[in-house]
């Protein structure tokens, strides 16, 4: 019987010297495998206006880029991507589930500028970092920064070129011009037509230039190709089209060409984004110019400045941070993407 019990208390021992190996076991292990302190797994919520214009596509992989780099360095970072289709309503919606999966920051391209204002209060009031890219939104009290082009500057530069063309071309003033602007309620929209605007508007007062049509085509390619064919089938005495992006400057040299006429020759194109099409365009001699934003950037800084907040406590020193912009033509478009599509550090940034 003493036997017995001795075999028991050592069998007893044994299960116990067993668990308490595992519990230890198990402490290690998470320590190894849980987050070390301050190095939480992040969420980011990228929401783009419409992932079927390829601008935005690049503003994407910007973004991926950038979760890309921060994993390398054993941050964790999930980015979760929405494309609302240009549809208001849908990102407000997106806007709404990424609340409730308690995202870290929210990295919005508005469709509207003031239709996701209630939603993204909504964000604001859940503790959740908001920035804004590429396109602005009505209240910026509610984000924390903007990176974007100045797309006024932007769009000066793009109507100064469209003048130069002219001037090249020699055909006799006041040049006839068509103007395509993209969706209303955007700041990119608002802000092109007022770039455009400063320049040409002293050209039509001084006799030089004269506005034969000005209409909305929705940054869309078949509303550019749908609008300029109607513009063409009242009049061909057009000497010039300026777009204010490369989807309707794309659509409307498909309109020039569908008319009889040659882009670049009878009518000069130019167009806003530097879209891989639109850049093929400028090397046929079809589109005259178009504007390199950098979407690529726009992306990368907003999961790089989303992670300097929440990790590191950044306060950016401007509200907002611009993105580089060059004028596309046939003397630099096989150069200008090393300005314009790839990582650079952003400008005020705490060192790593």
């Amino acid at each position: 019987m003493r036997t017995l019990g001795i075999a028991k208390k050592t069998l007893i021992g044994i299960v116990v010297a067993i668990i308490i190996i595992a519990v230890i076991a198990g402490v290690v292990a998470s320590l190894y495998l849980a987050p070390a302190p301050g190095k939480k797994k992040l969420t980011f919520a990228l929401l783009v206006s419409n992932l079927g214009n390829p601008y935005f596509v690049m503003l994407k992989d910007g973004a991926e880029a950038a979760v890309k780099e921060l994993k390398a360095k054993g941050i964790e970072v999930e980015l979760i991507v929405y494309d609302a289709k240009d549809d208001p309503d849908l990102q407000v919606r997106q806007i709404e589930e990424a609340i409730a999966k308690k995202v870290d920051a929210l990295l919005i391209n508005p469709v509207h500028k003031e239709a996701i204002l209630p939603a993204v209060r909504d964000a604001v009031k859940a503790g959740i970092i908001v920035i804004t890219t590429d396109r602005d939104i009505a209240d910026k009290s509610l984000r924390v920064f903007f990176t974007g082009t100045d797309n006024v500057y932007g769009a000066e530069l793009a109507a100064k070129a469209l003048i130069e063309a002219l001037e090249k071309s020699g055909k006799p003033k006041p040049w006839k011009i068509v103007i395509l602007h993209g969706i209303p309620g955007t700041t990119a929209a608002e802000d092109r037509k007022k770039g455009f605007h400063n320049v040409l508007d002293p050209l039509v007062k001084k006799g030089d230039v004269k506005i034969v049509a000005e209409e909305i085509a929705y940054f869309r390619r078949d509303k550019g190709l749908e609008v300029m064919e109607s513009i063409l089938a009242r009049t061909k005495e057009i000497d010039a089209v300026i777009c204010a992006n490369d989807e309707m400057a794309l659509g409307a040299i498909q309109a020039i060409e569908g008319a009889g006429l040659v882009p670049g020759k009878d009518i000069i194109v130019v167009g806003y984004d530097a879209i891989p099409d639109a850049v093929e365009a400028v090397k046929a001699g079809k589109m005259y110019a178009t504007i390199a934003q950098s979407p690529f950037l726009q992306g990368y800084w907003a999961v790089m400045g989303a992670y300097y907040i929440v990790v590191k406590g950044w306060k950016p020193p401007k509200d907002f941070i611009p993105t580089p912009v060059v004028v596309v033509t046939k003397a630099n478009v096989g150069t200008f993407s090393e300005e314009v599509a790839k990582p650079k550090p952003l400008p005020g940034a705490p060192s790593e």
